[in-house]
Protein backbone atom coordinates (compact mmCIF):
# COMPACT_ATOMS: atom_id res chain seq x y z
CA UNK A 1 0.00 0.00 0.00
CA UNK A 2 1.31 3.47 -1.05
CA UNK A 3 0.31 6.78 1.40
CA UNK A 4 -0.73 9.28 -0.40
CA UNK A 5 -0.75 13.06 1.33
CA UNK A 6 -2.76 15.74 0.28
CA UNK A 7 -0.54 18.77 -0.09
CA UNK A 8 2.90 16.50 0.25
CA UNK A 9 5.48 15.44 -2.23
CA UNK A 10 4.12 11.86 -3.02
CA UNK A 11 7.61 10.94 -4.24
CA UNK A 12 7.63 7.09 -4.37
CA UNK A 13 10.26 4.09 -5.86
CA UNK A 14 8.81 0.50 -6.53
CA UNK A 15 10.37 -2.97 -7.40
CA UNK A 16 8.43 -3.26 -10.95
CA UNK A 17 8.52 -5.66 -13.44
CA UNK A 18 11.46 -5.93 -16.17
CA UNK A 19 10.43 -3.52 -18.98
CA UNK A 20 12.41 -2.25 -21.77
CA UNK A 21 10.14 1.19 -22.80
CA UNK A 22 10.15 4.47 -20.47
CA UNK A 23 6.40 5.05 -20.99
CA UNK A 24 4.78 4.40 -17.77
CA UNK A 25 0.66 5.53 -16.86
CA UNK A 26 -0.76 4.63 -13.74
CA UNK A 27 -4.45 4.04 -13.59
CA UNK A 28 -6.53 4.37 -10.17
CA UNK A 29 -9.83 2.75 -9.25
CA UNK A 30 -11.63 4.38 -6.51
CA UNK A 31 -12.74 1.15 -3.95
CA UNK A 32 -15.90 2.90 -2.35
CA UNK A 33 -17.44 4.09 -5.91
CA UNK A 34 -15.80 1.88 -8.30
CA UNK A 35 -14.62 4.88 -10.78
CA UNK A 36 -11.65 4.90 -12.77
CA UNK A 37 -8.95 7.62 -12.78
CA UNK A 38 -5.26 8.18 -13.51
CA UNK A 39 -2.28 9.29 -11.82
CA UNK A 40 -0.16 12.25 -12.92
CA UNK A 41 3.05 11.02 -12.80
CA UNK A 42 6.35 13.31 -12.97
CA UNK A 43 9.76 12.96 -12.65
CA UNK A 44 10.13 8.95 -13.82
CA UNK A 45 13.62 7.57 -13.60
CA UNK A 46 13.74 4.20 -13.54
CA UNK A 47 16.97 1.53 -13.77
CA UNK A 48 16.56 -1.51 -15.65
CA UNK A 49 19.39 -3.29 -14.04
CA UNK A 50 17.01 -3.44 -10.43
CA UNK A 51 13.88 -2.84 -12.20
CA UNK A 52 13.14 -0.06 -9.69
CA UNK A 53 10.88 2.87 -10.60
CA UNK A 54 10.79 6.64 -9.06
CA UNK A 55 8.21 8.79 -9.31
CA UNK A 56 6.22 11.31 -8.17
CA UNK A 57 2.54 11.30 -8.40
CA UNK A 58 -0.89 13.57 -8.23
CA UNK A 59 -4.20 12.76 -7.71
CA UNK A 60 -6.22 15.56 -9.47
CA UNK A 61 -9.69 15.12 -6.97
CA UNK A 62 -8.08 13.02 -3.82
CA UNK A 63 -9.64 13.40 -0.59
CA UNK A 64 -8.62 12.41 2.88
CA UNK A 65 -10.12 8.82 3.65
CA UNK A 66 -10.33 7.49 -0.55
CA UNK A 67 -8.81 4.21 -1.07
CA UNK A 68 -7.68 3.62 -4.55
CA UNK A 69 -6.62 0.28 -5.98
CA UNK A 70 -3.63 1.22 -8.14
CA UNK A 71 -2.35 -0.08 -11.47
CA UNK A 72 0.81 0.35 -13.07
CA UNK A 73 0.79 0.43 -16.95
CA UNK A 74 3.92 0.48 -19.76
CA UNK A 75 1.63 0.91 -22.75
CA UNK A 76 -0.44 -2.05 -21.97
CA UNK A 77 1.39 -4.49 -20.08
CA UNK A 78 0.54 -4.16 -15.84
CA UNK A 79 4.02 -4.04 -13.87
CA UNK A 80 3.19 -3.38 -10.61
CA UNK A 81 -0.80 -3.66 -8.91
CA UNK A 82 -1.47 -2.34 -5.25
CA UNK A 83 -3.22 0.26 -3.40
CA UNK A 84 -2.85 3.91 -2.68
CA UNK A 85 -4.73 5.31 0.54
CA UNK A 86 -5.16 9.02 0.74
CA UNK A 87 -4.25 11.23 4.36
CA UNK A 88 -4.39 14.67 5.10
CA UNK A 89 -1.09 16.31 6.20
CA UNK A 90 -0.37 15.91 9.73
CA UNK A 91 1.47 18.22 11.67
CA UNK A 92 5.06 17.70 13.07
CA UNK A 93 5.02 19.61 16.11
CA UNK A 94 5.65 17.35 18.91
CA UNK A 95 6.72 20.28 21.09
CA UNK A 96 3.70 21.13 22.34
CA UNK A 97 1.49 18.35 23.40
CA UNK A 98 -2.35 18.91 24.10
CA UNK A 99 -4.23 16.75 25.86
CA UNK A 100 -7.80 15.60 24.11
CA UNK A 101 -9.72 15.55 27.30
CA UNK A 102 -9.40 18.93 28.76
CA UNK A 103 -8.36 19.11 32.48
CA UNK A 104 -8.41 23.15 33.78
CA UNK A 105 -7.07 21.65 37.23
CA UNK A 106 -10.19 19.50 38.27
CA UNK A 107 -8.18 16.39 38.03
CA UNK A 108 -5.04 17.51 39.15
CA UNK A 109 -4.21 16.01 42.62
CA UNK A 110 -4.26 18.48 45.22
CA UNK A 111 -1.46 19.06 48.06
CA UNK A 112 -2.40 17.28 51.56
CA UNK A 113 -1.48 17.57 54.66
CA UNK A 114 -0.99 13.79 54.92
CA UNK A 115 -3.44 13.68 57.85
CA UNK A 116 -4.98 10.36 58.35
CA UNK A 117 -8.30 9.36 60.66
CA UNK A 118 -7.34 5.29 62.24
CA UNK A 119 -10.21 3.88 63.02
Amino acid sequence: MLTYILSGSNQYTLRTEPTASSEFTMSLQDMTELTNSTASLSGITYNGYESMLNFTASIVSASAGQEFRAILLNGTTEIWHGSVQVFSSQSQDTKDYRNQIPLDDKFVSNVSTNEYIIL
